[in-house]
């Protein structure tokens, strides 16, 4: 189980995030709505230890977080290319993390090809896909998805989310899904939480 605890996140001054507790149980599906600037992102950051926390706790399993290793909370954030190294390939960084094999590349719909390729030379959707490759590690407990498939077609944003929720339920890997997106979140998810508005199921 992944538990939050008093969590309070302060950044530039501001107060993104007060006194917040929640908790996500392997194989759970937890959406979060809030509006644009409410501080999902960073709230994201944080649980992958990106960056830290003014105050709380982070607990995986019972145990605090860990600050050293393989983090097993991973986030795939909204604008995946901040994320690369611009002067590696893609392939080299996914490569940094795990090598999945070609029928993993084909279950996210990833072409060999943008692996030799440098972040500059792909798309936003391409990056994308080859980032949630990347965080869905073996390793990874719980997997973060901000915003991940909004820059991907129907068709592909259909298949990338069969993949997660197969995932959630063979390894029970546990999800937590930011989006603007009501619709998508009711289907994906097992609950969500609208921070500062009310809860829903």
């Amino acid at each position: 189980m992944l538990e939050v605890r008093q969590l309070s996140i302060v950044q530039d001054g501001r107060q993104l995030w007060e006194g917040v507790s929640f908790q996500v149980r392997s194989g759970e599906r937890q959406g979060i709505s809030a509006p644009s600037g409410y501080g999902k992102t960073t709230l994201g950051r944080v649980l992958a230890q990106w960056q830290t926390a003014t105050s709380g706790d982070i607990f995986v399993g019972g145990q605090p977080l860990s600050k050293k290793g393989y983090c097993p909370i991973q986030l795939v954030p909204q604008h995946p290319e901040q994320t690369f190294n611009p002067y590696r390939t893609t392939g080299e960084s996914l490569r940094d993390a795990w090598s999945p094999d070609a029928t993993w590349l084909a279950r996210l719909a990833v072409n060999p090809d943008w692996l030799t390729r440098r972040p500059d030379e792909l798309s936003g959707g391409e990056l994308a896909r080859i980032a949630l490759l990347r965080a869905l590690d073996p390793r990874t407990r719980y997997l973060i998805a901000d915003e991940v498939t909004a820059q991907l077609d129907a068709h592909i944003q259909a298949q990338v989310w069969q993949v997660l929720l197969e995932e959630a339920k063979r390894r029970e890997l546990g999800l937590i899904v930011f989006s603007h997106n009501k619709a998508l979140l009711e289907k994906v998810c097992s609950s969500i939480w609208y921070p500062g508005v009310t809860a829903a199921s």
